[in-house]
């Protein structure tokens, strides 16, 4: 199947479904200006608030959406992403499941990915628990960068020194805070940390 670009995908999309500019843009909550600069070769995206009403529109997920239109599930499930380290986890707009197949470390997963889809090697005891959610040293998290990040998400977090963590992004107080799930250690404000991605998958190996 050839893949599309986005303004493929809502102009043929939006002629199947024969609305007019002006419908389809009432129908995404948007203006008239704004689908036909999706449609105009070399203009913008819609952006991240827009994706899901005019995925629904097209009838397909965002992840489709972004990355070409739907796919057969089995190919699209057994998908490949690329295991980076700490550091390279803030170059991950590098990363291109969809290109040609590159030297890292890939695993297979079982969720949606998207272009730069990527995962991460857990280091350290601060995500082991006695809970239902624990994340011992070794376990493999995919993480979704274009996901906006929400109280209770398990998120990757880069700090100024380029340092990647992994903790649990909770509210205190009506401050964005990191919590680890180890009882050793201190939850902490988010402060200057910027989120570089939810992590969606856990991946453990028993032997």
């Amino acid at each position: 199947m050839k893949l599309k670009d986005v303004r493929e995908l809502i102009t043929e999309g939006r002629r199947k479904l024969a609305m007019s500019v002006d419908t389809f843009a009432r129908a995404a909550g948007v203006t008239r200006a704004a689908v036909q600069q999706w449609e105009r070769l070399g203009g913008t995206s819609p952006n991240r608030s827009h994706r899901p009403a005019v995925a629904r529109l097209l009838g397909m997920s965002v992840e489709e959406f972004l990355s070409g239109g739907p796919r057969p599930l089995d190919k699209w499930r057994r998908r490949g992403v690329r295991v980076l380290s700490a550091v390279e986890a803030g170059g991950f707009a590098n990363i291109d499941n969809f290109g040609p197949l590159s030297e890292l470390e890939t695993v297979f997963v079982t969720v949606d990915v998207q272009r730069h889809t990527f995962a991460l090697r857990v280091h350290g005891e601060s995500m082991r628990s006695k809970g239902v959610n624990s994340f011992p040293p070794g376990t493999i998290v995919v993480i979704e960068p274009d996901m906006k990040a929400r109280p209770g998400d398990f998120v990757i977090v880069q700090n100024r020194a380029k340092q990647a963590t992994f903790k649990q992004l909770v509210l205190i107080d009506e401050v964005s805070c990191l919590k680890p799930l180890n009882k050793r250690f201190k939850t902490r404000p988010l402060g200057d940390g910027v989120i570089i991605g939810v992590v969606r998958e856990a991946i453990w190996h028993l032997r």
